[in-house]
Order: structure tokens, then C-alpha cells, then sequence
């Protein structure tokens, strides 16, 4: 009867039915009081369905370094050789976002289904106009993620850089937005880019290409895609994010400080198109957190 003592105002009457064996009386008392409080259950817990929520915005911003990303605009000091690098293109699909309370518990965030570039629980972000170059892009650009969470203090992100597996390998002509762009699908069972960041170079003029996705995917005798050695879908934790004041910043010049942007590997495609055989996929790799060290290429602005 301790619960039943705790959820109730009505002491006396509980005492009384306890002291006077009056089992029916208590239980019915019991299933009322539970009903009408919601007794045993916490008050704002993710699984309440009358818990307060609120909307949340995520804010994020395309950068190279200290400058904004622009599209056919040229950047100085990149790469291990610091050299100049003029940008094609830079998008990335974002999914599994969570937001993080202080004591590390994780609440997910519940995605607004909004046409082009939000659905189920994967989101695009586009910091290309179509414009300056980026022919292969759009004019329509987003650089937020909304949402719902419930009331709470909450003190980190967490999100996945890529699209989950049960979504990642259908067909790109009939998917919903933000999916059916075949700009950001492969041709091989590899699924979607996840990442896709399209740019010139001087030692590499024709084009530097760095399309993050998963590779070395296996399909069984139908056609279906049953799963991928390396999956490259990078979870990101920004474990001190203000949800209302704080910006992702989404930083080229991390992603490729390791790299030499002027130099290809032989025998590969120019950039890095997520293949372990790639030499000029490890430095991309350790700043997207797929190798030994954390990664660099999201923080908090």
C-alpha cells in the first residue's frame, strides 16, 4: 500500500479501508486514483502520453573555417598544404537526433514531416543555392532540423551522420523527399551519399570529390541489399549544446585538414568515394570520427 499512500491526498480514507480489511474498497480506490493521476508513471517521461512538449530548432551553419560556405566562392590555407579550394557543392543527410540531459540521458527528437527535407526520422541539410557553380544542386538551400521534445533540462546533441540502413537502399525514384534526389543516391548498391562535398583544387582542377556512403554492401539473390562491411554512418555527440542559443557548425576546413587537396592517390577517383582502399580516404575518414580519433568536422558555434 506504500505507492497507494504516496499518490493520494486522502490519507484518512486510506487508513481507514487498510484498518478495516476492506479489500473491494481499496482496489477499487486504487484503479480510480491511478486513472485520474497517473500514479506510478513519472510526470514528463518520454512514454507520457499528457507529458508538456515543446518545439526545438537546431541551427546549423556551413563554414570553411572562420568564412561561409558559398557556392563557386575560392578558400585559402586548406589542407595539409594549405591550399586554395573553390566549392561545387555541400550537402549531408542527418538522422537519429537526440537531444541529451544532464544526468546522459538521451530523448529523441520527434522530426516535423516537412517537405523537401524533412521525413520519418531523417532530415537534409543543403547549404548550396543552385548557384555560383554548383550547377548539380538546387536552389533551395536548409540549414535547420525541427522538431519536438518533451519539457526538460537539456544540456548535449547527439545525432548520425547518414541514412539509416532500412531507408538507405530503396529506390531513389519513387522515395519521398528529401531521398529522391538522384544527385545524392549512387548507382551501385552503396545507397545515398550521406555526405557530398564537390570542389576544385589547383593540383586538382577537373574536380576533388569527397562522397561519404556506405561501402562493400552484399545483396542477396533477389537484389536486396542485406548489409554492409562498413557502414560509415558516424554518430556525432556535441556534449555542450545550448538547444536555444547554440549553432552547428558543419566545417570543410576540419573535414579536410589532414588531406592534401592538391595530390590523388593513383589509380582512385579524385577525392575520396569511401572505399578502405582509398589512401585518400584516411585523413576524411579520422575527421568524420571513423577512425582511432574523435571527429572534427561538427562543433558548437
Amino acid at each position: 500500500m506504500i505507492p497507494l499512500q504516496r499518490c493520494c491526498d486522502s490519507r484518512s480514507l486510506v487508513k481507514f479501508m487498510i484498518k478495516n480489511s476492506n479489500l473491494q474498497l481499496i482496489a477499487a480506490f486504487a484503479g480510480l486514483l491511478l486513472a485520474s493521476t497517473g500514479c506510478g508513471e513519472d510526470a514528463g517521461s518520454p512514454d507520457d502520453p499528457n507529458a508538456q512538449t515543446r518545439a526545438v530548432t537546431l541551427n546549423f551553419a556551413g563554414v570553411i573555417g572562420d568564412q561561409a560556405f558559398g557556392c563557386g566562392q575560392s578558400y585559402e590555407g586548406i589542407g595539409a598544404t594549405s591550399s586554395t579550394l573553390t566549392l561545387q557543392d555541400f550537402r549531408l543527410y542527418i538522422s537519429d537526433v537526440r537531444l541529451v540531459a544532464a544526468d546522459g540521458s538521451e530523448v529523441p527528437v520527434a522530426l516535423d514531416q516537412e517537405t523537401p527535407f524533412q521525413t520519418e526520422d531523417l532530415a537534409l541539410l543543403d547549404f548550396e543555392d543552385g548557384s555560383g557553380g554548383c550547377e548539380s544542386g538546387t536552389a533551395e538551400i536548409n540549414t535547420r532540423i525541427t522538431g519536438e521534445v518533451p519539457e526538460g533540462d537539456y544540456t548535449g546533441l547527439r545525432f548520425v551522420l547518414g541514412v539509416p540502413f532500412d531507408l538507405n537502399h530503396g529506390d531513389a525514384a519513387l522515395a519521398p523527399s528529401p531521398l529522391n534526389l538522384s544527385s545524392m543516391f549512387w548507382s551501385w548498391n552503396g545507397g545515398y551519399k550521406f555526405l557530398r562535398v564537390d570542389a576544385r583544387s589547383a593540383g586538382l582542377p577537373d574536380g576533388l570529390r569527397l562522397h561519404l556512403g556506405s561501402s562493400g554492401c552484399d545483396m542477396n539473390g533477389d537484389g536486396a541489399v542485406t548489409g554492409c562491411a562498413n557502414p560509415n554512418r558516424p554518430e556525432v555527440t556535441l556534449a555542450a549544446f545550448d538547444v536555444d542559443a547554440d549553432t552547428v557548425k558543419v566545417d570543410i576546413a576540419a573535414l579536410l585538414a589532414g588531406s592534401d587537396i592538391d595530390a590523388n592517390a593513383a589509380d582512385t577517383p579524385p577525392g575520396c568515394m569511401s572505399t578502405l582502399e582509398d589512401a585518400d580516404c584516411g585523413p576524411i575518414f579520422e575527421s568524420l570520427g571513423l577512425g582511432a580519433g574523435p571527429q572534427t568536422f561538427f562543433s558548437v558555434q
